[in-house]
């Protein structure tokens, strides 16, 4: 019998990729992904914010010549009254931000403005308002977060 060398070889790199699979998939499992972010909840925020505003275009303006107290106030040019009222019709538990923007402007925010806590959600509303339609954004996240 003949020593075969490049047998040995073969068998010492067929042990060594097995053992660099091995590591590699024990390696794989070890590594802790994050789950996404629930989904549900930027549903529930994204309702809650379309909710305020919906709440706001059904209040009654106090004099009757417009279709909502939101108009009203837009009307007046009392943006912050405008979106501290929507503000205030938010769910307990949410903060947010509001923006406003008339016809094509650039949006500006109004009412009580604060910093996020956590990620955001942001729902869109339409108010027209004599010749003008005002464009409504509600920045929303988790109050405490």
């Amino acid at each position: 019998m003949h020593n075969d060398d490049s047998a040995q070889v073969h068998i010492l790199e067929m042990l060594t990729l097995f053992w660099l699979f091995f590591m590699t998939a024990a390696f794989l499992i070890t590594i802790n992904v994050p789950d996404e972010p629930s989904i549900s909840l930027d549903a529930e925020m994204h309702f809650a914010g379309e909710d305020a505003i919906n709440l706001g275009l059904a209040t009654a303006s106090e004099d009757g010549t417009y279709d909502s107290k939101l108009a009203e106030l837009l009307a007046a040019g009392n943006e912050d009254d405008a979106c501290e009222m929507v503000q205030n019709y938010l769910a307990s538990g949410l903060e947010t931000n509001c923006w406003l923007a008339k016809d094509s402007g650039t949006s500006q925010p109004y009412g009580e403005v604060a910093n996020p806590g956590s990620r955001t959600v942001t729902a869109h509303g339409l108010v027209a308002v004599d010749d003008h339609l005002w464009t409504i954004s509600l920045d929303i996240w988790e109050r405490g977060s």
